[in-house]
């Protein structure tokens, strides 16, 4: 099956010079936070001098529409219809007629391939990007058996075949430093394009029908590590603890979990108070059109979806994990939660209610371009560790 490529000469003046040539490798199946900091380091690369960057996806999708609308040349393997070994044997063919001079790498699958295709092909600097923890267990049989051997190959790959490790946060670095060098680990937090970011802000809907309620939203994918069910039986407190209040809940995304947490609301007897949307393309509409943002993973990164809310000044009530506390304080962005249980979130999402809604504000340190320069920084350090 041939692959769907698109030209990496694609948008480029032939007689442009370059001095470095990075390459992206996604798999581009989701539109999650991995993927929009992605986009948005992609779109910062591309102001930065001397660097011309281009993307291999795995999967066609909302990723490779946003890389292909600012111009980034965009080649697509669709895993579907590939084999592993299909798509080292494209990625290589790939990396030996663009030949990068630094090849990014997003995710365990994406680590592992880009990593034998790049060895092959004459092993460029190589960098990746650790967006989070990892968040299943292997289970039992062979299912967990496969999720062993991909995690050994990725730290193998990781410890010998990669140059940097990205983090992006401290506390992310500290976990990563069990399994992988500390001198090769840099912790670079994300970055947003703040005024891109407002610039999407529209009316939405259920704002316009209620009004006067309290909206409170969760936004993310369906999967345990988000924590919806403490989301839930948080709603189930606010409502007996202030009854006066007309409070709806708003629950965005898509995943494994989202028919079991329509039944859950069902039982805890607020469904009538809680509306699921799945997948949103509006996803900063909607943002704006809360008052309140919840985010109680058991851990995180650093979401891209908290400096969403932060630069459209909806308040977070974010689990006090990664690299969200300090966003919370240097952007004055809401409360950080210690206590990870639906009443703690509960009472902070009662006490930034009856607070002033804050301007909208991104530190510098979160801006796409300070986040852009920082990684251009570990892509030269990364080309001296390769020699």
């Amino acid at each position: 099956m041939r692959a769907n490529v698109t030209p990496l000469t694609h948008g480029l003046s032939p007689a442009t010079s370059f001095r470095m040539k990075v390459l992206h490798v996604i798999s581009g199946d989701l539109w999650a936070g991995a993927e929009v900091q992605a986009s948005t380091l992609l779109g910062a690369l591309t102001r930065q001098p001397g660097i011309e960057v281009a993307a291999a996806l795995m999967n066609e999708g909302e990723l490779a529409r946003h890389l292909r609308a600012l111009g980034i040349s965009v080649s697509v393997f669709p895993e579907s219809e590939l084999s592993a070994a299909a798509l080292v044997s494209a990625l290589r063919r790939l990396m030996k007629s663009w030949r990068p001079d630094v090849v990014h790498t997003h995710r365990t699958k994406e680590n592992i391939l880009a990593c034998i295709a790049n060895l092959l092909a004459g092993n460029a600097a190589s960098v990746r990007t650790a967006h989070g923890a990892d968040e299943i267990a292997p289970g039992a049989g062979l299912h967990g058996m496969r999720h062993r051997l991909l995690r050994a190959l990725d730290r193998f790959c990781g410890n010998h075949l990669q140059h940097r490790i990205i983090s992006v946060s401290e506390e992310l670095s500290t976990r990563l430093a069990l399994h992988f060098p500390r001198d090769r680990i840099v912790t670079v937090e994300n970055g947003i394009d703040a005024a891109a970011v407002r610039a999407r802000i529209a009316p939405i809907p259920f704002r316009a029908d209620d009004p006067g309620g309290v909206h409170v939203g969760i936004v993310g994918r369906m999967v345990p590590v988000k924590r919806v069910d403490l989301f839930l039986e948080m709603a189930r407190h606010l409502p007996e603890a202030e009854p006066a209040r007309a409070w709806r809940f708003h629950v965005f995304g898509d995943g494994p979990l989202l028919a079991s947490l329509r039944t859950r609301a069902s039982a805890l007897g607020i469904d009538g108070k809680t509306t699921f949307y799945g997948h949103r393309d509006d996803i900063v509409a909607c943002l704006a059109g809360l008052d309140v943002l919840v985010i109680c993973s058991d851990h995180e990164g650093l979401p891209m979806t908290l400096l969403e809310a932060a630069a459209v000044g909806t308040p977070v009530a974010a689990h006090a994990v990664g690299g969200m506390t300090r966003v919370i304080e240097e952007c004055r962005a809401g409360l950080a939660v210690t206590e990870h249980t639906p009443e703690g979130y509960a009472r902070a999402v009662r006490e930034l209610t009856k607070r002033s809604r804050p301007a909208g504000y991104i530190a510098s340190r979160y801006d796409a371009d300070h986040n852009a320069r920082e990684i251009a920084g570990v892509y030269r350090a990364a080309l001296a560790a390769a020699g």
